[in-house]
């Protein structure tokens, strides 16, 4: 059996026992650079999430509301701690394993997730992960602006970004394996050569089951 030629991991619930856009609304409140009330609506933005059915003009909205006219040193070093203090102990020991074995291997291997830049590069830089395609935020004057630059990198979105990524590195989107976990990357796991299902939930489990895709279990 052929090998891919390319790796795409989604980060959170894939990589990670955390959804960094959840944390990061709940660090900044326990700085106190955030409402306190952005907890609730961050929780009620997940649950859409998890259900499939997020709006993602309002979610990015809120969740890139603390971005707003900050420079790019302040957001790193905000960043840099929510990973040390919220992610880092986090991350999967099994997906350690599987991401050493991607880049062993030779092959291209890059995150692929929703989140933020900001918020992934820490984690893309713990595990040793070179490229990441994500949403991306745009920053004018020396600011961010509370907007994204090109398409968000979520449900569909994240088949663009892959697009675009594979086209750069002359690679098919059917030599690639993804692996994901959320109800939202069916999309994406749809449109790849090497679909690896982890840890879904029943909704996504029954999908992977419909279309034999393969489904692992990390810790």
């Amino acid at each position: 059996m052929s090998e891919p030629e390319l790796y795409f991991f989604d980060m959170d619930h894939t990589l990670i026992d955390n959804d960094c856009d959840v944390s990061w609304k709940e660090f900044l409140v326990q700085k106190k650079l955030a409402p306190e009330n952005a907890l609730e609506k961050a929780d009620y933005f997940f649950d859409e999430y998890v259900k499939g059915q997020l709006n993602f003009d309002d979610f990015l909205d809120f969740q890139l509301e603390e971005f707003i006219g900050k420079s790019e040193s302040e957001m790193k070093e905000l960043a840099q701690a929510h990973f040390e203090e919220i992610v880092k102990t986090k991350i999967y020991s099994e997906a350690r394993v599987l991401v050493k074995k991607a880049l062993d291997s030779g092959k291209i291997v890059s995150l692929l997730t929703a989140t933020n830049d900001v918020l992934a590069v820490p984690v893309a830089h713990e595990l040793g992960i070179e490229h990441i395609c994500s949403t991306t935020l745009e920053f004018v004057d020396e600011a961010y602006t509370g907007k994204i630059v090109g398409p968000y990198c979520g449900s569909e979105g994240k088949i663009a970004h892959a697009k675009a990524f594979c086209k750069k590195h002359s690679v098919e989107l059917s030599d690639v394996e993804y692996y994901g976990d959320s109800l939202s990357d069916q999309y994406i796991l749809g449109a790849v050569g090497y679909p690896v299902v982890v840890n879904p939930g029943e909704p996504l489990s029954e999908i992977a089951e419909a279309n034999n895709w393969k489904i692992i279990y990390v810790k």
